[in-house]
């Protein structure tokens, strides 16, 4: 447990990220804002242990935040309210105001999303061991035993019985449905992460996921209800092996992959083992956030423009570093010393790679797997999405956010950023040079 002269720091560090987050950048600072310090809500799923109180700063500081949560729901900004929601409570867990806006309800001593409270309330109890499990039969698994219809058996006849990933075990959250032939602790583990993942997501993208109305009717009161009755879809296989021999019919080149997010089915799959890249997971599980979260999904995604922008906007989820802390999990994003950026940075500065962008966004998803310089054109990808996110202190993150709306409806067009930002496509080009070359160099790529 961290030092109280830490946890002081740590409360003065969010209050100051609080602070900072509305802050606009004077013309004297020096480089842009690059990336985000975000938060995950500690609750059933992420307990940090039992609620500490608060000192006053910490308190004053969680009111700030909620505040500019209020501000940026009545001006309909839906990832800024989650986002400040998330700083409040990290800064004070029992703010109930908050949790509501977060879609959280109080268990007894728990705070819970949708699908947890629906559990709490008929007798189970969660278990990072084994899920979620009837609280009466917490004794047996505590004795080695495992349910098998209407009889006990031990662990070694419950891992044979689930050996293949067509009767693998299965862990339910709020938002996931993760199956494995691993274990169980494997597959809350993996569920427990991508919960963390969707929680920051939300954070960036939350208007794929709720409406302004949806959040002012919990600001006014209303305590949300039911829970997600099909959540997403995730396949953990117990290693590369069995993964590549699952889905090598489905896709020819799996073994090139650590991960992949089949829309049409609606369910990704990894595996387990040290070559897996948390990268991968975080990049195909944004896949499936926006998919799954868009209200009418198109069946053609980027059939004929704009693949870049959503491979784009997972590349940048790649950049996820965890930052722990005694209230729970946090993490930056977007940072240039993560993920593709400091590639992109390299290309475009170094290597004067670069597809202008009239000529990228007229590109639809075959189009670009079939080009020979793929590989660079992903951390081109990589770098435009940081730069419609974090560039120019947020000026294009609305209108990107539109155009993965518009990509995820099938409305959009080759052309609809420029349009969407107010600019043409030549005037981007040149910000995003300004952009590249204003990143600090982090590493030595090779060319």
């Amino acid at each position: 447990m961290p030092a109280p002269r830490f946890r002081r720091r740590l409360f003065l560090l969010i209050a100051a990220c609080v602070a900072l987050a509305a802050a606009p950048l004077s013309a004297a600072e020096p480089g842009p804002k690059i990336g985000s310090l975000l938060f995950v809500p500690s609750d059933v799923y992420n307990s940090v242990g039992p609620t500490k109180n608060p000192s006053p700063a910490a308190k004053t500081a969680a009111a700030a935040a909620f505040d500019k949560a209020r501000a940026a729901v009545a001006a309909g900004e839906v990832s800024e309210a989650l986002q400040h929601a998330c700083r409040a409570v990290a800064l004070d867990p029992d703010h109930v105001d908050a949790r509501r806006l977060l879609g959280y309800q109080r268990v007894g001593d728990q705070w819970a999303g949708k699908h947890a409270q629906h559990m709490l309330k008929t007798g189970n109890v969660w278990s990072r061991e084994h899920g979620w499990i009837k609280k009466d039969h917490a004794a047996k698994y505590d004795e080695g035993l495992r349910p098998w219809g209407q009889k006990w058996i031990t662990v070694a006849e419950d891992a044979e019985r689930h050996a293949d990933i067509e009767h693998g075990w299965t862990v339910r959250t709020d938002h996931f449905q993760v199956i494995t032939n691993v274990d169980r602790a494997a597959a809350a583990d993996l569920a427990i992460r991508l919960e963390s993942y969707y929680q920051l997501w939300r954070q960036l993208f939350g208007e794929f996921a709720l409406t302004p109305a949806e959040l002012q009717a919990r600001l006014d009161g209303k305590e949300t209800d039911g829970f997600l009755r099909r959540p997403m879809k995730v396949v953990y296989h117990r290693n590369r092996e069995e993964y590549n021999d699952a889905l090598i019919r489905r896709q020819p080149q799996i073994a090139m992959t650590n991960g992949i997010y089949f829309d049409r089915e609606r369910e990704s799959h990894f595996f387990a083992g040290d070559d897996q890249d948390l990268g991968s997971i975080a990049h195909e599980a944004v896949h499936q956030f926006f998919y799954e979260s868009a209200p009418k999904p198109t069946r053609h995604l980027t059939a004929t423009a704009n693949a870049w922008a959503v491979e784009g906007a997972a590349c940048y989820f790649e950049t996820l570093k965890e930052q722990p802390t005694d209230v729970g999990p946090a993490y930056t994003v977007g940072t240039p010393d993560a993920g593709r950026v400091q590639a992109a940075r390299h290309r475009r500065i170094v290597d004067n790679f670069y597809v202008p962008l009239a000529e990228l966004d007229a590109l639809g998803v075959l189009d670009l797997q079939q080009r020979p310089d793929i590989a660079p054109l992903y951390s081109q990808s990589a770098g435009l999405a940081s730069f419609f996110i974090d560039g120019r202190d947020g000026e294009y993150r609305r209108p990107f956010r539109e155009l993965l709306k518009l990509i995820y409806a099938g409305k959009d067009q080759p052309g609809s950023l420029p349009e969407l930002a107010g600019q043409n496509a030549g005037e981007l080009d040149r910000q995003y040079q300004q952009f590249m070359e204003s990143l600090p160099v982090t590493a030595v790529l090779a060319p």
